[in-house]
């Protein structure tokens, strides 16, 4: 069954019948909340001892083929007709997870084995459905914090090149304290914001206007909030670095800022990343058809980061993204790292205290907000 339909008949749209920057228009909260020392759920504020367990990099919904052509307006609720079959050609193994009942059932195995908190890095490019995502952690028990932001270039809106700084980070600041999409639905994350390129994966280019402004309006709202950031990261180190001097620039603490996709690089560019403050998170596990030779290759590279004493600066998450990870379809589902990558990690020796530290405490402190502070720029 679709989501759309077996839960409520309709869905939330991405409306697209006004510029990205009108959102901004309208009344933000003055001030802004503070709610420094809590996490943000999908069900409101929560205190970090209720995480549990917690998966930092997920989807639990999510669709590639829709990216909107412009931004939802903050009041605008729209009906849409169920996602559109895949089209000619699709691999059944790479389509997106759009059945609610399908979704909830996989997630539940997580819940099952004592897991406590999915964060969905899904954001406006990837059809993010907050009531989607506010029924989904009601029925399955388990916490949700809802991501915010732009991804890849590839799904940007239409209008991206008019919109400025500051009415980005307007939009961010909405989804933060007031609710996405025409609800008071809240998001907890500022990510996952996109950097680099399906094709050219974790190659050198030069970051594009667009990316550096996602960037700095990002940043800029985590300040002002006190959110976390998660950055999908497919570019090399020179713009990793260029990044993190971007969110450092407008005043972000890095030790709340997670950088995706970087587990399991050379070790110089894990390095780099920890020797800055920020988190480096392995990710994107349990691919069918399932790699004993590649699990071992995650457990080596998260047990020699561990022996080089960066134990408190790893998170772990599957990237669960498309029907190839779900357990229905061969791959390891929302528990690999339960029932593979930890048991691995245990056999190099590393202690149930560092696997309690890494997959409860670290994202405690992630997901935890700062006090709201003043943009240091405001262009």
């Amino acid at each position: 069954m679709n989501k759309f339909k077996s839960h409520w008949g309709v869905g939330i749209a991405l409306a697209i019948g006004m510029p990205f920057g009108a959102m901004a228009q309208g009344s933000l909260p003055a001030p802004i909340p503070d709610i420094a020392g809590k996490v943000q759920t999908v069900n409101g504020v929560i205190d970090p001892s209720a995480l549990a367990e917690t998966l930092m990099h997920e989807h639990i919904f999510i669709d590639f083929k829709q990216p909107p052509p412009m931004i939802p307006p903050p009041t605008n609720i729209v009906v849409i007709q169920p996602p559109a079959k895949p089209a000619p050609g699709d691999k059944p193994g790479q389509r997106g997870l759009t059945d609610f009942d399908e979704s909830l059932n996989a997630i539940m195995e997580f819940k099952h084995e004592g897991g406590g908190t999915i964060v969905d890095v899904s954001n406006f490019g990837l059809t993010r459905d907050p009531l989607a995502l506010q029924l989904v952690s009601r029925a399955s028990g388990l916490n949700v914090v809802m991501g915010a932001g732009w991804y890849m270039h590839q799904y940007h809106p239409s209008d991206m090149d008019q919109l400025t700084v500051q009415q980005l980070t307007d939009i961010l600041v909405r989804d933060i304290t007031v609710g996405a999409q025409g609800t008071n639905i809240r998001s907890g994350i500022i990510g996952e914001v996109g950097v680099g390129d399906f094709e050219d994966f974790k190659k050198h280019h030069p970051l594009e206007p667009n990316v550096i402004k996602s960037v700095r309006a990002s940043a800029r709202a985590a300040r002002i909030t006190g959110a976390p950031m998660s950055i999908h990261n497919f570019e090399g180190l020179p713009e990793m670095m260029q990044v993190l001097d971007i969110i450092q620039s407008e005043g972000v603490d890095l030790h709340h800022v997670v950088m995706s996709h970087t587990g399991g690089r050379p070790t110089e560019e894990m390095e780099a990343i920890f020797k800055r403050g920020a988190y480096v998170e392995w990710d994107y596990m349990g691919q069918a058809p399932l790699s004993p030779a590649n699990d071992k290759r995650i457990i080596d590279s998260i047990a020699a980061m561990i022996k080089a004493g960066h134990a408190a600066q790893i998170v772990l998450s599957h990237d669960i993204c498309t029907q190839a990870q779900l357990k229905v379809n061969g791959g390891g589902g929302y528990t690999y790292i339960n029932d593979v990558i930890i048991p691995g990690l245990k056999a190099q020796g590393v202690s149930d205290a560092t696997i309690h530290q890494i997959t409860h405490e670290n994202p405690a402190h992630v997901l935890t907000f700062v006090a709201p502070q003043a943009a240091t720029h405001q262009s």
